[in-house]
């Protein structure tokens, strides 16, 4: 064999092995995403840890997740902004991205929105879809830059377009409040929905609230009651509330002595109990248990209905 033909089998040789170690690492990853839906974090903690270790792009931001949620191991946003960091100076944007709320949020970092805008930027050019739009609500705000709501919108806009969820969310609320662009509640309304179809929380709930009001759209308290419940359901701690509220309505019958509807007062006390315990606002807290106190008060065989209920999972809309 000539020295030519060595050579060319050499380099194919490492091309398959640079191949063969690239899907490798493709399979961990997926083996790691399954282990973590089975709430085997050992595992996908074990895997994503090898391969920081052995210099993956990839890998440190998935372990820093890890760590930043408490998966596998205790919640530490100090190690997960490090992880963060690692990926970050590989190149990765993802890691970029959340080295970036790490210093915007001063959680695992000091607060710096100067350096959060820094990284924002390289996240975005490194093909980052959300990253324009955390940078557009700096600009929004004037944090870190100076402040250029119309600059904000063209940044949101770009993301959303891009189909990054949150993104998609802090256009519609733009175009909800006349914020860097001319107020436009279809418009809003229409990028809720976009956003609410890939499971984000606020974006349900504000459109809820279009529906409930007939704020462009046409006003439709069913509807409403449907988005809140998607956004109960994507873990809003505000939308059990508006749920409690909403099954209230049809749980009362008035008249000389009030009627209790049992199948929406089971839904209104499930949702009030849930709201009294998780909602952020002490306000609605207290409304809440109050709305179910008195259900409760009225008709006390509910309580049964509505601890089993609490023990098994949320009830249908």
């Amino acid at each position: 064999m000539n020295r030519a033909a060595a050579a060319a089998l050499l380099c194919l040789g490492l091309l398959n092995v640079q191949v063969s170690r690239a899907e490798t690492e493709a399979d961990a990853m997926a083996r790691a995403r399954a282990a973590t839906q089975t709430k085997d974090f050992a595992t996908s903690l074990s895997i994503y840890r090898t391969w920081s270790e052995s210099g993956s792009t990839a890998a440190p931001a998935l372990l820093g997740l890890m760590y930043w949620v408490g998966n596998g191991v205790p919640a530490d946003h100090l190690q997960a902004c490090n992880f963060y960091a690692t990926g970050e100076q590989r190149g990765d944007a993802q890691a970029t991205e959340l080295l970036g709320d790490c210093f915007y949020h001063g959680d695992g970092r000091p607060q710096d929105y100067a350096q959060s805008a820094l990284l924002y930027r390289r996240a975005s050019e490194r093909g980052m879809a959300p990253a324009d739009c955390a940078l557009g609500n700096q600009f929004l705000l004037g944090l870190g830059v100076d402040k250029d709501p119309a600059k904000a919108f063209t940044l949101c806009k770009h993301s959303a377009e891009l189909g990054a969820r949150d993104a998609q969310t802090d256009l519609g609320r733009m175009y909800l409040t006349g914020q860097g662009v001319q107020r436009d509640s279809k418009e809003a309304a229409r990028w809720f929905q976009k956003a609410m179809d890939q499971g984000q929380a606020n974006a349900a709930l504000l459109l809820g609230e279009m529906f409930w009001n007939g704020d462009g759209v046409e006003r439709d308290h069913r509807q409403a009651a449907k988005a809140w419940y998607l956004s109960a359901y994507y873990q809003s701690t505000s939308a059990p509330a508006l749920l409690a509220k909403y099954y209230f309505v049809g749980a009362v019958v008035k008249g000389d002595k009030p009627t209790i509807v049992v199948e929406p007062a089971v839904k209104a006390v499930y949702w009030g109990t849930i709201a009294s315990r998780a909602d952020p606002d002490p306000v609605a807290r207290q409304e809440s248990l109050k709305l179910a106190n008195m259900l409760l008060t009225l008709a006390p065989d509910l309580k049964a209905k509505v601890d089993a209920l609490l023990a098994s999972g949320a009830p249908a809309l």
